[in-house]
């Protein structure tokens, strides 16, 4: 191994161990309700996804009615993805000229299941199959909320272990839209 892999490694490491305390806590911050610097930009977001999405964030859920939102929300977005695959030529920045290779449906099932596992294995030319809209409505979403989804279910776990005897873990909910807007987001800003 060359010095300059090491180097990488080394500080790789040092860069995730220095940043394992501030991010864990803000995390837990985030996680339990507590206040953080970017509460007064994104309470007022959050309330608003709440209100348009009818959910109730003081409702907590039952770990069989967690795994239920978190397999539906993950059927939903495969599904949606699929169709955003298949009905490409009809929706925006579709340009036949430069789209040669067709999306079939075995492709555009199996790009929609592995987007939504957040595996994203691709087995095609993006620029030659895929239409600007499927690429960024279809492929980036479902990328930030498979994402969130799997950081949901690891805090429902994570207070599962936490609170022992507890019958409920939270809000599959309110731990997505947390995730998304307070972690993801700002992650990738």
């Amino acid at each position: 191994m060359s010095s300059s892999a090491l180097l990488q490694y080394a500080t790789f490491l040092l860069t995730v161990t220095l940043l394992v305390k501030p991010v864990g806590r803000y995390m837990a911050r985030v996680f339990s309700g507590e206040r953080t610097l970017l509460d007064p930009l994104l309470c007022p977001v959050e309330r608003l996804i709440y209100r348009l999405t009818g959910v109730k964030p003081q409702a907590e859920m039952r770990w069989t009615e967690y795994a239920q939102a978190f397999v539906v929300f993950g059927m939903v977005g495969t599904l949606l993805l699929y169709s955003i695959l298949r009905l490409q030529r009809f929706l925006p920045w579709f340009f036949p000229s430069c789209m040669t290779t067709p999306m079939t449906p075995d492709l555009a099932l199996n790009t929609a299941i592995s987007f939504a596992t957040t595996t994203t294995w691709q087995a095609y030319g993006g620029e030659t199959t895929l239409s600007y809209f499927s690429q960024i409505v279809g492929l980036t979403v479902q990328n930030f909320l498979a994402g969130a989804a799997g950081l949901a279910v690891g805090v429902a776990f994570i207070r599962g272990l936490a609170r022992d005897r507890a019958q409920t873990l939270g809000n599959f909910w309110v731990d997505l839209v947390r995730s998304t807007l307070w972690v993801l987001l700002p992650l990738s800003i």
